[in-house]
């Protein structure tokens, strides 16, 4: 065992110190060299090494005393993106579901336990979280993760509750695991879940599930707008007949993106 190993977990400290001082750099939108000393709790010396290895392989970038995350981040999660079959089938799909609804419309996948949101359509009439790109969200509190936990084997789901835990987000987020399988058996038989200010407050969002995706992921897609726009009536008249068809053409049109 070296000094640079985890005891317990075998991970190089090295790496996650470089992940550390990336995550910090990102939060605070870039940091002098003691400031990611002092955060980290790290030698000068030792700091300044991290930082300019990273400078080094351009995944940060200096601006006078000023280090910062670089777009390498982008370009590697743009790439990651266009070349998902789930993304490239769904965008024009949700963009028109967009116009016809005049609501947000949204496509996750599921990865490590956690929805993460792959694609965005905005409407300027409509409000959501604002949770940007990439965000990771829990399964159990937003529509699209209820409707990709639904889709699980019972074994799987239980993982990622004992992983990640039923925390609220709101004063509705369900967090007794009891009332989340009951509301699993729901979606399972009406075919998508609705999401009542569950995630966040005065929004509500309804998801189905996609399965028929070639990626290593299982995803979703939704709309969601203001809770006083999306009541039940909306949604069982219009907007959940819009939002399957929208399914079953993302579903035929992804194997040609294989």
């Amino acid at each position: 065992m070296t000094d640079t190993e985890d005891s317990d977990t075998r991970q190089l400290k090295s790496v996650n110190r470089a992940f550390q001082i990336i995550g910090y750099l990102h939060n605070n939108g870039g940091a002098t060299l003691s400031e990611v000393a002092e955060a980290l709790d790290l030698p000068a010396s030792t700091a300044h090494i991290h930082l300019s290895t990273l400078v080094e392989s351009s995944y940060v970038v200096r601006e006078g005393d000023i280090y910062k995350t670089s777009f390498q981040f982008l370009r590697i999660g743009g790439e990651m993106q266009d070349g998902m079959a789930l993304y490239q089938a769904a965008r024009p799909e949700l963009d028109e579901l967009r116009e016809m609804t005049g609501e947000h419309t949204n496509v996750t996948v599921e990865q490590n336990g956690y929805a993460v949101q792959l694609y965005k359509s905005e409407s300027p009439e409509s409000i959501d979280d604002e949770a940007p790109l990439g965000e990771h969200l829990f399964l159990h509190s937003t529509a699209t993760g209820k409707a990709i936990l639904a889709e699980l084997p019972e074994e799987r789901v239980n993982q990622i509750i004992e992983q990640r835990g039923l925390p609220p987000q709101t004063d509705d987020t369900i967090t007794d695991e009891g009332a989340l399988y009951e509301e699993l058996d729901t979606i399972r038989e009406r075919g998508y879940s609705i999401n009542r200010g569950e995630h966040f407050p005065g929004v509500c969002a309804i998801a189905t599930v996609i399965v028929s995706e070639p990626d290593d992921a299982i995803g979703g897609i939704s709309i969601s707008g203001p809770r006083s726009r999306l009541d039940n009536e909306r949604i069982e008249d219009e907007l959940v007949p819009k939002l399957m068809n929208k399914k079953n053409i993302i579903e035929l049109k992804i194997h040609q993106y294989e």
